[in-house]
């Protein structure tokens, strides 16, 4: 159970999301690059197959805001900047959490699950997803027009997608663990985590 005004999520043993919570016992820290911590079947194919997607869209993201600041002019408008530097940290921030599925580093994904908890659930992750393919959209660059549409509309299908897979396809990412290197429940005397 998680601590006094900590949400479920922040401890790896607590799990309201219907999806079983990992093992920490083993203290294993690489967590989704071995096949016998996931399970036989398709399911473990499908989510390794999504992570290398989500890692492919974050560098397509990433590309397009670098392009974004490139191509900035006054005549564009200050605001097109602020979107390119977000789109780029928002990009950061899943393929960070991407990268900590297949090597954990446990300070990394220790802060990682304190302060962007909801990129652990299947569904978090799905819905952060969308909202920031609908930021890929709401450009108004026009030099980089075709990136910018390509980009957004993958990443609001691997979005949807996800969310499909959670509704209609429960059994293929109900073995999903999330990263929990550096998050031993047991460690921390002082109640954070």
């Amino acid at each position: 159970m998680s601590g006094f005004g900590e949400p479920d999520w922040a401890s790896p043993g607590a799990s309201s999301s219907g999806v079983p919570a990992p093992d920490t016992a083993t203290g294993s820290t690489n967590v989704g690059a071995s096949p016998n911590r996931i399970g036989g079947g398709k399911a473990p194919c499908i989510q390794r197959l999504l992570s290398l997607l989500n890692i492919l869209l974050c560098a397509g993201m990433m590309a397009l805001g670098v392009l974004g600041l490139l191509n900035f002019t006054k005549s564009v408008g200050l605001s097109e900047m602020f979107i390119a530097v977000y789109m780029i940290l928002f990009a950061a921030l899943l393929f960070a959490y991407e990268m900590m599925w297949w090597i954990t580093i446990d300070a990394v994904n220790k802060s990682l699950r304190k302060n962007f908890g909801f990129l652990y659930g299947v569904k978090g992750k799905a819905l952060y997803m969308i909202f920031i393919a609908f930021l890929a959209i709401g450009l108004k660059h026009k030099v980089i027009k075709w990136l910018q549409w390509t980009v957004g509309i993958a990443y609001l299908f691997s979005g949807v997608l996800h969310l499909f897979l959670w509704f209609a396809k429960p059994e293929l990412v109900s073995s999903y663990k999330a990263p929990t290197g550096g998050l031993d429940s047991g460690n921390d005397s002082s109640g954070n985590v």
